[in-house]
This record gives C-alpha cells, sequence and structure tokens, in this order.
C-alpha cells in the first residue's frame, strides 16, 4: 500500500487531536492501570508490584492505529471528513477507443481489489491479459456529485502476452456518492499510447 492524498482534508487537525487526547488520557490510563494491578495483588495476596507509566506516544500510537484501521469507516466520520470508503472487490468493463492516435475498439473485463485504510491504499486489476498495481493516488469530494479518484499504476502482462509490453499509466474515476459505481478513463504510456474508458461496480465489500 502507498500514502495517497485528500484535497481539502484536515489531515495535521486530525492528528493533532489524536496527540491531544492522547496527552489527555495518558494520567487516567496510567491511574486506572494502577488501580488495577493493586486490586489484583491484593485480591491474589501478591506483594506490591510497580507499575511502569505508559508513554503518551503510546497511547498515540495505539489512537492513531485504531483510528487509521478502523475508526475513520465509521459513516457518520466519512461524511464529516469527506473521505469514501472504497475498500472491497469491484468488477471491471474497459474498451479501448485509441491506440498510437487511431480508433480502436478493444474490449476487456477483470476485477479491482482496492484495499484503503485512512493513510494509504492500493488498488490492484487483475484481468486475462495482465496485472496492475497503483503506485500513487489522489482523490477529492465533488459535492452532489462523488468522489474522483486519480491513480497511476504500473503494469505487468502475463507470461502467455508475448505481444503486451510493460508499461505505466493513470486512471481517473468518479465514484457515486454511495461508492458502489464509478466510471472514467485510463491513459497508457508510450509503450502502449492507448486511451480508454472504464467503468466499475462494487460486488463485495
Amino acid at each position: 500500500m502507498h500514502d495517497y492524498s485528500i484535497d481539502n482534508h484536515p489531515k495535521e487537525k486530525i492528528l493533532f487531536f489524536l496527540a491531544f487526547t492522547a496527552i489527555l488520557t495518558a494520567p487516567i490510563v496510567n491511574s486506572a492501570a494502577k488501580n488495577i494491578v493493586e486490586y489484583i495483588g491484593a485480591t491474589a495476596g501478591w506483594g506490591s508490584a510497580t507499575v511502569t507509566a505508559i508513554p503518551v506516544f503510546v497511547l498515540f500510537s495505539l489512537l492513531y492505529w485504531c483510528f487509521n484501521k478502523y475508526l475513520w469507516r465509521i459513516s457518520l466520520l466519512r461524511r464529516i471528513l469527506l473521505v469514501p470508503d472504497l475498500n472491497g472487490l469491484w468488477s471491471v468493463e474497459g474498451a479501448t477507443i485509441l491506440k498510437n492516435g487511431e480508433d480502436a475498439d478493444f474490449k476487456w473485463s477483470g476485477k479491482i481489489t482496492i484495499t484503503q485504510s485512512w493513510s494509504k491504499i492500493l488498488i490492484f486489476l487483475q484481468t486475462d491479459q495482465s496485472a496492475s498495481n497503483s503506485v500513487s493516488a489522489s482523490m477529492h469530494h465533488e459535492e452532489g456529485i462523488g468522489y474522483r479518484l486519480l491513480y497511476q499504476y504500473e503494469n505487468a502482462p502475463g507470461v502467455d502476452q508475448r505481444e503486451l509490453a510493460k508499461h505505466s499509466g493513470s486512471t481517473e474515476l468518479l465514484f457515486n456518492l454511495d461508492c458502489h459505481s464509478a466510471a472514467g478513463h485510463y491513459y497508457t504510456d508510450q509503450h502502449r499510447n492507448t486511451v480508454g474508458i472504464i467503468k466499475l461496480r462494487k460486488i463485495k465489500i
């Protein structure tokens, strides 16, 4: 997975909030841990035990991990932060419409698996001919329309596809507001020099 950027997203404010929360809760957590250990020790007949204070950095790391992996996916938070949850398996229908500047009509299909956290994303496309992985991505919210995702990818053809060459390219997709479908286009580099259209539909979360 790799980083991705989100336009007008208050990432610094979120990190500050997590750090501030860690600072505020550190004394409470440490006091609770001390009381629990003392209670267990008294119940079990142990001697007094020393409780090492939990560093603020550890609490921040735990809060960040929870937010990055799980909390950001809460529907209310996503609506506030304007971050779409694109995780899942998507069916793909594509068509190459230009090749080397000339009209083309090559249809293809495949599946895309999107793995996403708050800070990272990976877009993996598998077709009968090749597979590709995203290497960078950005997205932004278009009010009343949906979410626009732009990503760059590297593609490697199957070993039996001798007429195809390894190449890179870019794809731009517009997801609807409920993030159940998307449509857009793609461009490949000079090794393929093609332009095409692409449609996605979510088939599994």
